[in-house]
């Protein structure tokens, strides 16, 4: 009877582990599912046929540029916190984190990932989680920030959703930011020396700017990889669209609802593509293009995972 007891306490984690994954797997096949019986799909294949491919090829090229940018983004944060690793193999940690985002809900597997390989080559766990903290606080600032300054740009309000959507998104990471900014963090234990590590960046104001800055040009990369996505289809639209768009999208397919955001990205293409008059079957494809895009860039990743074991 102990022995049983034993077996069932310890195994009962990876039940919950298995529930959640599938769970978000049936959230995402059940949203591409709900979308595709949406949208007419007869000319999907015709147009992934005739895409223009020199677009593709620059839509790839801006998907890694991205993730030069945030390994150059996240090295600074590291350097403050005493802790010097080669950009290239911070690199390699970040397409590691990319692979492994592939099987897990959100960006957090790979955030996980990240702090592991830090902390194991560093010995200082509580300065690697404060570094990919700071780094996506300061990045879904910048992420609400460009989305803001695109709305100066819109002529036409289309749905309230994208504004407040962007607004909630400013001020919530604004709230953060004072908020590490003024607080003393004085507590004890592991959570008190995490948030300490996280306060130590008050002193490095030049820091944070010069991340802030790179995460600008980061979701420019980003935005400009779904440009040529978008061109590769024959669909022209004014920058400013993409520049408001995509930062909605990219925030709430960070949500802890599905495989990556798979079903919740497609469906908010489709959604705010379609105020700018782009018909859902192009919508749709233009996001799933997209994400093979950035599947293909993450199986480097998958090498380097296996390379570390």
């Amino acid at each position: 009877m102990i022995e049983n007891k034993t077996i069932g306490t310890q195994s009962s984690p990876a039940i919950r582990a298995d529930w959640r994954f599938w769970s978000k797997f049936a959230v995402s096949i059940g949203l591409l599912a709900w979308i595709i019986s949406k949208i007419p799909l007869g000319s999907l294949k015709d147009s992934l046929v005739h895409a223009h491919r020199p677009s593709l090829l620059l839509a790839f090229f801006m998907v890694n540029l991205c993730m030069v940018v945030s390994a150059l983004k996240w090295r600074p944060l590291l350097t403050v916190l005493q802790i010097q690793i080669p950009l290239g193999r911070l690199l390699a940690f970040y397409y590691a984190g990319l692979f492994a985002n592939n099987f897990l809900p959100s960006g957090i597997g790979g955030d996980a990932l990240r702090i592991y390989y830090v902390a194991r080559e560093s010995g200082k766990t509580k300065e690697a989680a404060a570094s990919v903290v700071m780094e996506r606080l300061v990045a879904s600032l910048a992420l609400g920030l460009t989305a803001a300054m695109a709305m100066l740009f819109v002529s036409h309000r289309g749905s309230s959703v994208v504004f407040w959507s962007v607004r909630g998104l400013v001020i919530f990471c604004f709230v953060l930011l004072v908020f590490l900014f003024c607080y003393p963090f004085r507590e004890e234990g592991k959570i008190g020396i995490f948030l300490r590590r996280m306060g130590d960046y008050k002193q490095f104001p030049g820091t944070l700017a010069g991340v802030l800055m790179l995460s600008f040009l980061f979701q420019g990369c980003l935005v400009l990889s779904n440009v040529f996505t978008f061109m590769a289809l024959g669909i022209h639209l004014p920058l400013y669209i993409h520049f408001l768009y995509i930062p909605v999208i990219m925030a709430v397919s960070m949500l802890p609802l599905s495989i990556n955001g798979l079903g919740v990205r497609e469906g908010m293409y489709v959604l705010l593509y379609g105020y700018a008059g782009v018909d859902g079957a192009t919508a749709m494809l233009c996001s799933l293009l997209f994400f093979t895009q950035v599947t293909v860039s993450s199986l480097a990743g998958g090498l380097i995972i296996l390379a570390h074991k």
